[in-house]
């Protein structure tokens, strides 16, 4: 059991962060900038609060109260950066022991994660020579190798590819059952947190401000609040039906109608996905691109938001749905889109979730 209560500040910008994880994975979303990276860094020691308190299985990593602050050697707790942070002068094998005591033990202790990992065969191997997916299970086997009471995830699987990501998600489900530890996920990536997830934990510039189980995302009469307090994407229940073509399908909503990629959609009652970064802006001298399958609306800007590098945009269409987009705000300004501003934006096939009308697809 991981209860946290801390409250830190770097510069202009304070983190409030209040929450409690039980032997389960816990997700903690939201967007760039809102502290999710600065909390794990807190939590694994490598950041001291200005105040609050840690504790892990009942053992105190941190209190300001009782100016106790355990450094991360000492705290048993396991993390896995974005970047990996692999050593590039030391082989698999190496990197994994190297979390490890020295000795015989620790290396045969070591190889066999990287077996569990499915890496055997790939011990001697730096990591340049490794692919993105072996390098993310090496990181992993280290993070793992020495048998943490908590193991942090800072967003490492987003650079890969989606069939990738799916196998590396289940395998990790797998690893949190087995080692019965709690999980705690970073991530502004909507299908890992439904792929992976038991507990939400919303993080809103710098404060924890909702948390509930993953579940209640399906709940009937719960969903639509909780998709709310994630406060990201554009999500629609209907029925997939496939076409004429084996390559393509539909999906028919309430108010919305969209062309899918067959191969990736099962038909039936189905809810369907589209995240703000997927949707596609169109320039009006710019022919549509046919793969777009007929994807194309018209819509009235209502309203924009910053998000430092890009542009959220809240666009009205004309059968009466609110869609989010997210734009560059290079290209933003380029559009000199404001709200009351007409657009046509499209929605890429390949851009599109779908699953069953129950939990998502795990």
């Amino acid at each position: 059991m991981l209860h946290a209560e801390f409250a830190d500040s770097f510069g202009n910008f304070s983190l409030r962060v209040s929450l409690t994880l039980g032997m389960e994975t816990g997700v903690l979303f939201g967007r760039s900038g809102s502290g999710k990276s600065m909390t794990l860094r807190t939590l694994a020691g490598l950041r001291t609060p200005s105040e609050g308190s840690v504790l892990l299985d009942e053992r105190t990593l941190y209190s300001s109260a009782e100016r106790i602050n355990l450094p991360p050697r000492e705290r048993n707790v396991g993390l896995l950066f974005q970047n990996l942070a692999l050593f590039p002068h030391m082989t698999a094998l190496d990197n994994v022991a190297y979390a490890l005591p020295p000795g015989r033990k620790g290396r045969e202790h070591a190889a066999r994660w990287l077996a569990r990992m499915r890496m055997e065969g790939f011990e001697d191997r730096l990591p340049a020579r490794l692919s993105g997916g072996q390098r993310q299970r090496v990181a992993l086997a280290r993070a793992l190798a020495a048998e943490p009471k908590l193991l942090l995830l800072d967003e490492p699987f987003s650079a890969l590819d989606g069939p990738l990501r799916r196998s590396l998600r289940r395998e990790l489900r797998e690893i949190r059952a087995e080692a019965g530890i709690p999980i705690l996920y970073v991530t502004h990536q909507i299908e890992d947190l439904c792929s992976l997830g038991d507990r939400v934990f919303v993080i809103r510039d710098g404060q924890t401000a909702e948390s509930f189980p993953v579940e209640r995302l399906w709940e009937k009469g719960a969903r639509g609040e909780a998709w709310s307090a994630l406060g990201w994407g554009n999500l629609f229940r209907g029925r997939i039906t496939p076409c004429e073509s084996d390559c393509a399908c539909r999906f028919e909503g309430e108010r919305v109608c969209l062309s899918l990629d067959g191969g990736a959609h099962s038909p039936g009652e189905s809810l369907v996905f589209v995240a703000p970064d997927k949707i596609r802006i169109l320039y009006p001298d710019i022919p549509v691109d046919p793969d777009l399958g007929g994807n194309v609306f018209s819509a009235v800007v209502e309203e924009t938001a910053p998000l430092g590098g890009s542009i959220r945009l809240y666009l009205a269409s004309e059968n009466g749905v609110l869609w989010q987009a997210e734009h560059p705000s290079e290209s933003y300004q380029t559009l000199r889109l404001r709200p009351g501003s007409k657009v046509r934006f499209a929605v890429p096939p390949a851009g599109i979730e779908s699953w069953s009308g129950g939990p998502s697809p795990r």
